[in-house]
């Protein structure tokens, strides 16, 4: 009988799917990813609505399942109209899940996020796992917080809300912690969860390059022209710095900043320059603006990736952002091994899987 695991709560969710996936994939398992309901937030040039972090994990696990089984209902800004035919869409669901579970012996069943979406249309976490019959995982971001302590009481809330059903809140995974936390956690928040009843599968400490986005990813997001440094466009970001002083002032900031997207004018020759020296993963040159051939020479020269777009430098950043919180198939390969590694080191996934 297939195992049955829903992923619910906060950042970094598709990540640790991922991982777990692959390490189970390693170990001889067959397995299998679902997303039931998900954010219609891509459009492919066939005009259909998909959702990137199931295409990110088909691509990257090769999972032969149509992106239509792995996520079958999408939504995008309302779904209350989906009341009328509620009996049609959980079909839906219980069909997909069907065909992608067929002849697998672990699910990952990646939630909703906030798990208490849907629920006023009996298709929120709760039930959710009562439909598929899955054990319940919380995933608490602890960098994302002021009070770090609140992920105690958060853990509370959706225990409560799962007391409600036959289903339980299972266990808790405290995502991306901070060195500055990690003791408080580990000696007092985990022990804390513990007693009300709720197993930590994990502590994942914070790593930076987890969630950085590839130059490949920014080049896809911001239709950026790639000029030079075809070659290098798995290089890690995991910094932004805006170049709008004089070389002079800039270059401290730059000898600082590691594995960083460098954001200039095309036009600021002197500031590019000075920032190809300092080897950063990528410098985007914004406005079109296109740079003097010795810009080129020198990128080429020393194997960094220089791209042209067309946004002013405020958008370009913003745009920067939100690729942050995107998952694609290619960051995800370029991850594997520390994915993996925080996976055998910082998560109980055999007592998470029952294995």
């Amino acid at each position: 009988m297939v195992k049955t695991v829903l992923v619910i709560g906060e950042r970094g969710k598709t990540l640790l799917i991922f991982g777990l996936l692959k390490k189970l994939s390693m170990n001889g398992l067959k397995v299998g990813y679902f997303k039931p309901i998900a954010k219609a937030r891509y459009r492919l040039p066939s005009t259909k609505y998909i959702d990137p972090d199931a295409a990110a994990i088909k691509e990257a696990l090769s999972l032969r399942e149509p992106l239509e089984d792995l996520s079958p209902i999408l939504v995008s800004r309302s779904y209350l109209e989906l009341k009328e035919g509620v009996e049609n869409v959980k079909k839906k669901i219980r069909e997909s899940f069907e065909r992608v579970s067929s002849d697998k012996d672990v699910v990952i069943v990646e939630g909703y996020s906030p798990p208490e979406a849907f629920t006023s249309l009996g298709l929120g976490a709760t039930q959710i796992a009562e439909m598929l019959d899955a054990k319940t995982v919380y995933i608490a971001d602890a960098k994302g917080r002021e009070i770090v302590d609140e992920i105690v009481d958060r853990v509370n809330l959706y225990k409560c809300y799962f007391g409600y059903t036959e289903k339980r809140l299972d266990g808790v995974i405290i995502n991306n912690v901070p060195v500055f936390y990690a003791k408080r956690i580990e000696s007092l928040i985990a022990p804390e969860i513990e007693k009300n009843g709720v197993r930590i599968y994990g502590i994942v400490t914070e790593r930076p390059r987890l969630i950085a986005p590839t130059v490949k990813d920014i080049v896809e997001a911001l239709n950026a022209e790639v000029l030079e440094g075809k070659e290098y466009l798995n290089n890690m970001v995991e910094d932004i710095l805006i170049g709008a002083m004089s070389p002079e002032a800039a270059l401290r900031w730059l000898r600082r900043a590691i594995n960083a997207a460098i954001i200039t004018g095309g036009d600021r020759t002197d500031l590019i320059m000075q920032a190809l020296g300092t080897k950063p993963s990528v410098v985007i040159l914004t406005g079109n603006l296109y740079p003097t051939t010795g810009v080129l020479v020198k990128a080429r020269e020393i194997g960094i990736p220089l791209l042209l777009v067309p946004y002013d430098t405020y958008t370009t950043v913003e745009k920067l952002r939100e690729v942050q919180a995107i998952v694609t198939a290619d960051s995800l390969k370029a991850k594997e091994k520390e994915i993996l590694e925080v996976v055998d080191t910082e998560i109980k996934w055999r007592e998470l899987l029952d294995l």
